[in-house]
């Protein structure tokens, strides 16, 4: 018993010993600084904003583009599951996409943010519009709208002309 007691006292120093070793470490060091914000370009206040729903549009467009048109459908955010389910919104992209053939090219034309989009309540929105060429349609535009929600941007709308 007597060493029990002896090992649980040295158990406890060495942990006060250690813990006072490490809240002088974290005394010396100086406080963290803010985290500094990467300037956004001087003419778009909404740059982030709009990359990182490209990068989201751009994963919808991949499955779009290998003809999954289904696995798509885990990019689409209420707007589109409020009113489609899985398979009827796979049904109606296959009819939009029906004729094109097999993509060539894609390239962003320009994107804009925006808090209001018709047929939409308030909130935040990024539509994008890109210069395709697919096998047997040259010149077209595809053009989404991403909505933020949950802290995701979501496909909310896909048109090809």
């Amino acid at each position: 018993m007597f060493l029990s007691l002896v090992r649980a006292r040295r158990i406890a120093i060495v942990v006060v010993a250690t813990g006072l070793a490490c809240a002088t470490a974290f005394a010396v060091q100086a406080p963290p600084q803010p985290e500094q914000q990467q300037a956004a370009p001087a003419g778009d206040p909404h740059a982030a904003e709009e990359e990182a729903a490209q990068r989201e549009a751009l994963g919808f467009l991949g499955y779009l583009d290998l003809g999954r048109y289904a696995d798509s459908y885990a990019y689409t955010g209420m707007l589109i599951r409020a009113t489609n389910d899985r398979d009827a919104f796979a049904l109606q992209i296959k009819k939009a996409r029906a004729g094109t053939g097999a993509l060539q090219s894609r390239n962003l034309i320009d994107a804009s943010y925006a808090t209001s989009v018709p047929g939409a309540p308030e909130g935040q929105y990024v539509l994008l519009h890109y210069q395709a060429s697919f096998a047997n349609r040259p010149e077209a535009v595809e053009t989404l709208t991403l909505a933020f929600a949950k802290g995701y941007w979501r496909v909310s709308g896909y048109y090809i002309k």
